[in-house]
């Protein structure tokens, strides 16, 4: 019989699998490479508390057990890091866990957790799709002053995020990652008076529709009564509402 600290000694494919993935980091390594190849230092930024003693030993065993290629080229510095074939078999199964997580284990940010803007963005995602919530057409960039630039599209069926501005967004969003954070784990209808620290431009229709849609988030399109008694506990105690905010800030329309 298997025996070592990765090992249950169970012969069931659900225990084989935890043995390969059920560490932690492996799952949110996994996360990160999910979008394409990074390098150590993209992953460490991502990872936000994680050694990097601990990050290499991670990926050192997830190349030993095949879910992640590194490429290395004789005399440049850079490593880079991606997904396998098996590896991005695990793709659906981190979606299904985020969408779970929005539904069962829903809670406002502590204090001092991480809370990187593509993350935000994913949970975004998914949950649009799998709450069936879409704008064809719809293109919006997020303007991250202390980070980066993002690009949210919308078709009939799907929502894609990618890096960098498109030429002619329909409306752009300026704002810090901690004010992306406070705003997207606000409740819907306090959103509109964090104006002064979320900047919404375009036209009055455009940013309607960006508001209507992003409604959805986190709750769904049933709003809190959808989400667990827990869950919605958790979120309504420490979610501001419009009554406890002060100001009566609006988003800017151009």
């Amino acid at each position: 019989m298997a025996t070592g600290p990765r090992s249950y000694g169970h012969f069931c494919m659900l225990a084989k699998t935890l043995e390969r993935v059920g560490d932690r980091w492996v799952l949110l390594i996994v996360r990160d490479l999910a979008d394409g190849p990074k390098r150590f230092t993209d992953l460490q930024e991502r990872l936000g508390g994680i050694t990097a003693k601990t990050l290499s030993m991670r990926l050192r065993d997830l190349e030993a057990d095949g879910l992640v290629a590194v490429d290395r080229v004789a005399g440049r510095r850079e490593v880079w890091y991606s997904l396998t074939e098996a590896g991005a078999d695990l793709k659906p199964i981190i979606e299904d866990l985020l969408y779970w997580g929005l539904r069962h284990a829903l809670a406002p940010p502590e204090p001092g957790e991480t809370a990187h803007p593509e993350h935000l963005l994913l949970a975004l995602r998914i949950l649009l799709e799998r709450e069936g919530v879409f704008v064809k057409g719809a293109d919006w960039v997020l303007r991250l002053v202390d980070d980066g630039t993002y690009t949210v599209r919308g078709t009939t069926d799907r929502w894609s995020v990618a890096q960098g501005a498109s030429d002619d967004p329909q409306v752009t969003i300026t704002t810090t990652k901690a004010s992306w954070a406070d705003f997207l784990s606000s409740l819907p209808d306090a959103r509109v008076a964090m104006a002064e620290r979320v900047r919404v431009d375009g036209s009055p229709k455009a940013i309607a529709k960006f508001m209507d849609t992003i409604a959805a988030f986190p709750f769904g399109r049933s709003g809190p009564k959808r989400a667990t008694s827990s869950a919605r506990a958790r979120m309504e105690r420490a979610m501001p509402t419009t009554s406890k905010r002060t100001g009566s800030g609006r988003p800017t329309r151009r």
